[in-house]
């Protein structure tokens, strides 16, 4: 196997991602930068592909696309087992694109293809839930509720997007969850509506966590108290201004793992792929340095 792989999503960002990757690739092999390039055609398919990089030894997986296909590609390259991980290079063609902007990475695709070419790297923190992995934040409850109908959403993008999904989820709010939430012998017990886990400050085009940090070995952690409607919208406005951190229903903390008890199953969203967990017990914990990123 060549020694750099490109995993490549042509439909991000509505189809616009085939002009992407046709763009970048021509413009890293016209400077030298030798790969092979593999396109996804579903689901789940940029996972399989990077697995298979990482366990036959490539040194380099670039990503054309958004961040859920960086999250299917991290989930594969973790799964691997593989000794030496592959190092993660990022080209944005997604909708939100928070991991590279987090990771300061150009959101313009000839410098973003020009950092890939310096090559100089970053080591940064993993979150783990479960079997599956996160760059930028994990989140219980509501926001996952957000994010899933955020994907259904056509046409609008970033924040924007996620505002308007937000507003969709307030209309039709339920009773929240009964949460115990165990934290370095800490024990926070309520009704929340959100538990957000980031390991970055932004997620969803939003600036939600500002003071999070990607290699500081520590998740920054926001639990909201089940809101009524009206305090949610006040939640939603102050989230687009300046994060949620002031707000009188929401207490945050830093761990470096919790244990989450619910009294029913809720929905959860890494990195924007969304899943319910068929446990009432949820385990997080953060993997220092674990993924080298060219940025």
């Amino acid at each position: 196997m060549c020694g750099s792989i490109i995993i490549a999503n042509e439909k991000a960002r509505w189809g616009a991602g085939e002009g992407c990757v046709r763009r970048a690739t021509e413009f890293l092999g016209g400077h030298g930068f030798r790969f092979s390039l593999l396109t996804t055609d579903r689901p789940g398919h940029a996972r399989e592909l990077a697995q298979r990089a990482a366990t036959e030894g490539a040194q380099t997986v670039v990503v054309i696309g958004g961040d859920g296909t960086i999250n299917e590609v991290v989930n594969g390259l973790l799964a691997s087992g593989a000794e030496q991980i592959p190092r993660l290079g990022i080209v944005p063609a997604g909708s939100s694109n928070d991991l590279s902007k987090s990771l300061g990475i150009p959101q313009k695709l000839q410098q973003a293809c020009a950092t890939i070419l310096n090559g100089r790297t970053r080591c940064i923190d993993v979150g783990q839930v479960g079997t599956r992995y996160f760059c930028m934040a994990s989140s219980v409850g509501l926001f996952a509720d957000v994010a899933a109908k955020s994907v259904k959403i056509k046409r609008l993008s970033g924040s924007v997007r996620y505002l308007a999904a937000a507003l969709r989820v307030v209309g039709r709010m339920g009773a929240g969850w009964e949460m115990s939430v165990v934290v370095d012998g800490r024990t926070f017990q309520g009704n929340y509506g959100v538990l957000l886990v980031s390991n970055a400050p932004r997620f969803g085009g939003l600036l939600l966590s500002p003071e999070a940090k990607c290699d500081d070995g520590l998740f920054d952690c926001l639990l909201v108290e089940m809101p009524t409607k009206r305090e949610a919208l006040s939640l939603i406005l102050l989230a687009l201004r300046k994060g949620l951190r002031r707000h009188k229903k929401v207490t945050s903390f830093q761990a470096e793992s919790l244990c989450v008890s619910l009294d029913h199953p809720a929905p959860l969203c890494n990195d924007g792929e969304v899943y319910r967990s068929d446990s009432e017990e949820i385990r997080y914990r953060i993997l220092p340095r674990r993924l080298e990123v060219i940025c």
